[in-house]
């Protein structure tokens, strides 16, 4: 799913599967970086949990486009 914030970055959210667990991953689009879990600068960014992914997006300012 492609999901945009205000400042106009683009990210794609995807639930995929990692050896044989369910994963959630954000992905930054078209060469811009988004922050990892110790404010590094990162292309994609992986969550165990839906309620955590949710809690970044929300933060972050992401919504559905």
């Amino acid at each position: 799913m492609k999901m945009i914030n205000p400042k106009g970055e683009e990210i794609y959210y995807n639930v995929v599967t990692k050896h044989d667990k369910v994963r959630y991953v954000v992905q930054a689009a078209s060469g811009q970086t988004i922050r990892g879990r110790d404010r590094q600068k990162t292309k994609s960014r992986t969550f165990a949990q839906e309620h955590q992914v949710e809690a970044w997006l929300r933060r972050n300012g992401y919504t559905a486009s």
